[in-house]
């Protein structure tokens, strides 16, 4: 009985630990920086979520200025000038952002998208891959990949 009562105990454990990481998780915006959450970024993401990327861009700045070590404001700005059809720039500003954090799910998502659409679909497949690799149980962002993989008719 007591073993079953440590088991119990054991599990109940575990599952309030996950379960109270669910907000932190979400608020990663797909990396892995500990880095806090700073005004730039968040006006970012709110002009970003509007698709105005145009004002993204310079509050993003911003925010790389101010915190050069955080992945998700790089992504943010490869992402905003990937949407502006600046895809040079948003190679490199998502090469930074996994200079930073190799496993940065965002990055490499938006990286594979950048990939599909400059003509490079086996580019696009090795970041599949790496996701694929990351993502232990599955994440939106291979989802994401793997569907615009899908209908670019890369994969079946």
């Amino acid at each position: 009985m007591k073993t079953l009562t440590a088991l119990i105990a054991g599990l109940a454990l575990c599952f309030g630990l996950v379960a109270g990481a669910g907000p932190a998780i979400a608020a990663g915006g797909g990396g892995g920086s500990s880095t806090p959450r700073i005004t730039e970024l968040t006006q970012a993401q709110a002009a970003i979520d509007k698709k105005d990327f145009r004002a993204a861009v310079p509050l993003l700045q911003a925010a790389v200025t101010k915190v050069p070590a955080d992945a998700d404001a790089w992504n943010l700005l490869g992402y905003a000038h990937r949407k502006l059809g600046m895809k040079d720039k948003a190679l490199a500003y998502y090469q930074k952002a996994l200079g930073i954090d190799k496993d940065h799910r965002g990055a490499l998502e938006y990286l594979g998208e950048l990939y599909l659409e400059t003509g490079q679909p086996e580019q696009a497949k090795a970041m599949l891959k790496r996701l694929d690799d990351v993502c232990f149980f599955g994440c939106p962002e291979y989802d994401d990949l793997k569907k615009a993989l899908k209908a670019a008719k890369v994969i079946d």
